[in-house]
């Protein structure tokens, strides 16, 4: 995915996209994943006699991401020997028959959502969204672990309030999108510290920032530079920036992303003296969530000229936009610098394929295409589409 900011799109949306399935419902061992198709009654009954737990993909006709799972994910033969082996496998409309039952009951917002249940109708586990091969087989392992969520929620309803074991707890909320839970475990956990700048609080806080004005929201502003040291500079401002979004979009009553001016006073209430920087990302962030690709370069290109400090994912973003957008070979060379950084950070299919796209649109067809084909290598690894990369191969 080359959109650095799609994930804060999809929390603003609560969507997250995703499913639908060329495949029959129940698919032998061999082409992964089987899936048991039967009221959710019977699942439990089944899940009790086996002694197993049941895993529920949990979506929706009309989202996207579920049907990348759909097409690449599940059917991987290594998926379906560990998920068909530990598990009782099920697909459920959240908006057909049970399934607004069982969204409700489970509190799925955003799709798809991956729920372990057990044959007592208890939650497991979680996931959400679309995830690759090699991290699909690792929530499984989570799932059936001793830090799947509804391990801990036992030992949390069964009084261990150990420093150790609410800073994981809350952090297990956290990656499963607990975050009502997450938020009140976090404060426990910090009603227990006397300092909290080290460096697992200062994750932990960055995760859970809470409401503007709020004492988590507050000590973040107040110690930007260490937790940007901490957690990077883009997941930061990227975290104040979806607690400003949420609360003007919550009070305003609107489901638009507003413009700059409409959003500028409550930076300016907020942003302390990060306000000027939120502003320039916002302008950035804005333009691309938009698909604005001639506002977004020259917004980008400005605010990583004034502060820097661009991850992988931005540079990749960045690089890609100006692919996209612009002709001039300058240009393109500027943003064939940027991919190359992007890549010696942390390479992987996305930034990979961005760096073979702008090799062959700069007119170095070899380096395109020997790139193309270790994009194409990672992206088997885990579980991606490649096919547009696959074109350079055809040029």
């Amino acid at each position: 995915m080359k959109h650095y900011f799609f994930l804060l799109l999809c929390v603003l949306s609560l969507s997250l996209t995703a499913q639908t399935t060329d495949k029959p419902a129940a698919e032998s061992a061999a082409s992964g994943m089987t899936f048991v198709e039967k009221p959710f009654a019977e699942l439990l009954a089944m899940a009790k006699d086996e002694d197993k737990i049941i895993f529920i993909d949990a979506y929706t006709t009309w989202c996207g991401p579920c049907k990348m799972m759909a097409a690449k994910v599940f059917p991987r033969q290594d998926v379906g020997a560990v998920y068909n082996e530990k598990f009782i496998n099920a697909k459920i409309d959240m908006e057909k028959g049970e399934g607004p039952e069982i969204a409700k009951r489970y509190g799925v917002m955003a799709y798809p959502t991956y729920l372990f249940v057990d044959g007592n109708g208890d939650i497991v586990h979680k996931g959400i969204g679309y995830i690759p091969e090699q991290a699909f087989l690792e929530l499984a392992d989570a799932a059936t672990g001793d830090a799947s969520l509804g391990v801990m929620n036992k030992r949390y309803d069964g009084g261990d309030r150990s420093a150790e074991f609410m800073s994981r707890y809350a952090q297990v909320l956290t990656d499963v999108y607990e975050q009502e839970k997450a938020g009140k475990v976090t404060d426990e956990y910090l009603a227990t510290l006397d300092d909290w700048n080290n460096p697992t609080t200062l994750r932990l806080l960055a995760s859970n920032p809470g409401d503007l004005g709020g004492k988590r929201m507050n000590y973040l502003m107040d110690n930007a530079d260490a937790v940007m040291q901490e957690v990077g500079a883009d997941e930061f401002i990227g975290t104040v920036q979806r607690q400003i979004i949420t609360d003007y979009m919550t009070k305003k009553k609107v489901r638009k992303l507003p413009n700059d001016e409409e959003i500028a006073a409550t930076y300016d209430e907020y942003g302390g003296k990060l306000a000027p920087r939120l502003k320039s990302h916002y302008k950035m962030m804005r333009a691309e969530m938009m698909g604005e690709q001639d506002a977004y370069v020259p917004a980008a290109i400005a605010y990583y000229d004034e502060y820097g400090g661009a991850s992988a994912m931005a540079l990749n973003s960045l690089a890609w936009g100006i692919f996209e957008s612009s002709e001039d070979q300058a240009l393109l060379k500027k943003a064939l610098k940027m991919a190359k950084q992007s890549v010696e950070m942390d390479a992987g299919y996305a930034n990979m394929d961005t760096l073979a796209w702008l090799y062959h649109k700069t007119g170095d067809k070899k380096m395109a295409r020997e790139t193309a084909k270790k994009a194409i290598e990672m992206a088997k690894e885990t579980g991606e589409d490649y096919s547009d990369t696959a074109r350079i191969l055809e040029k």
